[in-house]
């Protein structure tokens, strides 16, 4: 807006500011159309975060109900969480795996057997009858 004047009336004054407040109107709305998409935008970039997070789990095999110990500020943090949490899991099914401990003791029938001695294996055989 150029000012052509050294002076204006009150009435040209007020038609100056109409468009000028029309403006300002105009981008307020738009200010506030902007701040709402860009708080959208947000939350959509967030839940792409999570369904990526989630996806992750699902292929290493991890229950959902772990999310909230894998969620992270991005994916590549959440895949070193998940990595140790594969680990860990793998680790636990080997301590929680079937472990012996009681073996059986080689009785005198078993040490003949294996040495081949047809008499002991009888003399052991004939001693559990006698008893």
């Amino acid at each position: 807006m150029e000012l052509k004047k050294e002076q204006y009336t009150k009435q040209e004054v007020q038609e100056m500011l109409k468009g000028l407040n029309k403006q300002v109107a105009d981008l307020t709305v738009n200010l506030t159309t902007a701040t709402e998409k860009a708080k959208e935008i947000d939350t959509l970039k967030k839940d792409n975060l999570n369904n990526s997070i989630k996806v992750e789990m699902l292929k290493n095999g991890l229950d959902e109900s772990l999310f909230d110990l894998v969620v992270s500020d991005d994916l590549e943090g959440s895949k070193t969480k998940i990595t140790k949490l594969m680990d860990l899991q793998k680790k636990q099914k080997i301590d929680n795996s079937y472990k012996p401990n009681e073996h059986k003791n080689d009785d005198a029938y078993s040490v003949a057997e294996k040495n081949k001695d047809v008499e002991g294996m009888l003399k052991s055989k004939f001693s559990k009858l006698f008893q």
